[in-house]
């Protein structure tokens, strides 16, 4: 939207400077997107929120300046009472009819014979050429500038092109077609609402008119439209054909149903001003099925302002400024009370509205940086905020970058990651934004591979990313929505250099540790299971278990898969169930060090083929002596010699690490426990000691 700064004069006589009425209208929430130079003038380009038609206007921005500056008053220019045409015997009118009140809830008209449409005059061209308009005539221009200053559409007919004089607000009917302005012939559908003579179609309601019926030079009695439509109806028909339009625009986001004949009556003093002499006035039409309409009234006390920012504000201050832009306050004396919402306000629904628009006109530089108190007494606080903050934390300083993706993605990534049967059927969107994002994902690893692809194609050498959100999953016929933690590695562990000229890439066995590390940091303990799955390379795949329960996996992606989303090198990921951090976050308790000396003992041995780490592990933690403070691979051996009985391969090196907790364990008695240990692990998993 475009404010002429020299324009807005007439509205309201601010004279300040450009860099100030910038500050201010950014206060006020009106942000200033460029500052235009134009022959007529400082243009503003004003970026404009959805909820706030009022403000697509000279006079809606104007408003705005005099709630906050109350010495500044709003003038009446283009803004007199609606006029009042008596219809007179011999007084030629159109009759209107409203084949639906909800579709139309005001329709004003009336006739101007004898108009010329000639030039307008040149400063008027100027002035439409700074708002990005473009200048046509003197008829086509008034429509235009009432558009821009007050913000309500209007549209002018070729009143001797109207068949019978009659005007029919109703819905299309099937097979009808309509050549537009833009001499675009479009195929009408029986859920769009039109303009229509007693013959055939004039006008898209709201959106724009139709060729036959505009205004050429030769016209020289018009009909001029000043009506408010339903916004849906508009919406739903101007997307359907791909239609957006000034009038359209404004419409979408809600007419002011009480400015028909205020537009009406600027058109009116506009064509006067240019001098139309000769301009006869007749058939002023006023149909208006909704004026018996409840106005909009919202209850509040007077000091809820106050209560709900958690500062002061004066009930003289909340009463000013809600009158000032244009609501009534019927009973300003009494406790509670009745406020009267404007027309032209269709955003205001409740108190915490009007609360809005006190303290954006007051100050949001006034607001204290404290949580105002409150009496909300299921208030409490969000533990599972703290675990994503510390997972973050910890993640951030390993050097992964957190990504955030949609919640949608293609039904074919949803069946490349399906963890179960079940899974493979999606929860579908009935109206999605397109075929890449028609299904709520069931994995976040799509997501975050097309991330990792970009980074390494421009050139990233390490790509750590990590993402938490949620997947969705049918589960017993129902839809499952569970939060996860996904993270993936690629590239570089440790960059190329001087000591180092290969530099050092991410494996399995790195990737691991780190993740072990993030689950130290929470104190929680993990149980991998080998698992294979379609989307992870063969002997790379693990489930992590936790409890009793399969909570996620890890592993290395398959070239296949990674190749699919544009990765070249291995990919190590995991994705898991958040509940696993939210469950076992309890208060963190400090638990003193060991302070005493520590005994290492190793044990190598020739591994069977029957026998994997993951099993040894397992049943050194089934026989694990008190002592046992930590084991690790130490050295692997993978058995390319040649196999003999002397000489079974591959062979394994253990390192065991003793520690008792009250005194210094003894060389003898560290000696004793190790070997009690190791006697075990050879007998139980037929192992031969090297």
């Amino acid at each position: 939207m475009r404010i002429n700064i020299e324009y807005l004069k007439k509205f309201i006589p601010v004279d300040l400077p450009v860099h100030e009425l910038k500050e201010l209208l950014a206060a006020l929430g009106l942000e200033v997107a460029e500052i235009i130079q134009t022959g007529s003038g400082t243009v503003f380009d004003v970026e404009i929120t959805p909820n706030r038609p009022d403000w697509l206007s000279h006079l809606g921005v104007a408003r705005e300046i005099h709630a906050r500056l109350p010495e500044l008053p709003l003038t009446d220019s283009y803004h007199a009472d609606p006029i009042q045409i008596p219809m007179g015997e011999g007084d030629e009118a159109v009759a209107v009819r409203i084949e639906n009140p909800a579709d139309c809830g005001r329709y004003s008209g009336l006739i101007l014979k004898g108009l010329n449409p000639a030039s307008s005059p040149e400063k008027v061209g100027e002035l439409l050429e700074s708002l990005g308009l473009r200048s046509i005539n003197r008829v086509v221009d008034t429509s235009n500038l009432v558009l821009m200053s007050m913000g309500h559409p209007i549209h002018m007919f070729d009143l001797d092109r109207i068949a019978g004089k009659e005007i029919h607000v109703r819905r299309a009917v099937k097979g009808e077609t309509l050549t537009l302005l833009d001499e675009r012939r479009v195929e009408l559908d029986p859920e769009d609402l039109v303009i229509a003579d007693r013959e055939k179609p004039l006008a898209l309601a709201g959106i724009m008119g139709g060729l036959d019926s505009g205004v050429t030079e030769a016209t020289t009695n018009v009909f001029v439209e000043s009506a408010c439509f339903d916004p849906v109806r508009v919406r739903l028909s101007a997307r359907r054909l791909g239609i957006q339009t000034d009038a359209s625009y404004r419409f979408e986001r809600g007419a002011d149903i009480q400015a028909t004949p205020y537009a009406l009556s600027m058109t009116l003093s506009l064509l006067q001003e240019w001098g139309a002499e000769g301009l006869q006035i007749t058939g002023f039409t006023d149909i208006f099925p909704l004026k018996d309409l409840e106005r909009k009234v919202v209850t509040m006390h007077r000091d809820f302002p106050s209560t709900y920012t958690g500062i002061e504000i004066p009930h003289e201050a909340s009463q000013g400024i809600l009158e000032r832009l244009g609501f009534v306050v019927e009973n300003p004396q009494a406790e509670e009370w009745r406020i009267v919402v404007p027309s032209h306000r269709v955003d205001i629904l409740y108190k915490q509205d009007l609360v809005e628009e006190v303290i954006r006109i007051h100050g949001y530089d006034r607001l204290n940086s404290t949580i105002p108190r409150t009496v909300n007494t299921t208030l409490f606080p969000a533990k599972n905020r703290e675990v994503r903050k510390k997972i973050r934390s910890h993640l951030n300083a390993t050097g992964y970058s957190e990504t955030l993706h949609y919640s949608f993605q293609s039904e074919e990534d949803n069946l490349r990651f399906a963890l179960s049967p079940e899974s493979h059927c999606s929860v579908t969107l009935r109206n999605p934004l397109g075929r890449d994002y028609a299904s709520l994902r069931n994995s976040l690893i799509p997501g975050i591979l097309g991330s990792s692809a970009l980074n390494a194609n421009h050139g990233a050498l390490r790509v750590t990313l990590f993402e938490m959100g949620h997947r969705f999953l049918y589960h017993e016929n129902k839809v499952k929505e569970e939060e996860m933690l996904t993270v993936a590695a690629l590239g570089k562990y440790r960059p190329e250099s001087w000591r180092n000229p290969g530099g050092e890439d991410y494996d399995y066995f790195l990737f691991q540790s780190e993740m072990n590390r993030l689950f130290k940091r929470f104190g929680l303990e993990w149980k991998l299971k080998r698992k294979e799955l379609p989307w992870m390379k063969n002997g790379a795949s693990f489930a992590i278990r936790w409890g009793d329960r399969e909570a996620g996996w890890i592993g290395c992606l398959s070239p296949e898969i990674s190749r699919l989303y544009g990765v070249t090198a291995e990919v190590m990921a995991m994705e898991l169930d958040m509940a696993v951090f939210f469950r076992e976050n309890g208060p963190g308790r400090f638990k003193e060090w060991n302070r005493m000396p520590s005994i290492r003992r190793d044990f190598s041995f020739f591994l069977p083929e029957s026998v994997t780490f993951a099993l040894i592990a397992e049943r050194i933690e089934m026989n694990r002596p008190r002592e046992l403070e930590s084991f690790q691979l130490l050295d692997y051996y993978d058995g390319k010699k040649k196999n003999t009985a002397e000489n079974p391969a591959p062979s394994l090196t253990l390192s065991f690490q003793y520690r008792d907790e009250k005194q210094t364990l003894t060389g003898e008695k560290a000696n004793e426990i190790h070997q009690t240990l190791v006697v075990e692990l050879i007998r139980s998993l037929d192992l031969v000691q090297r």
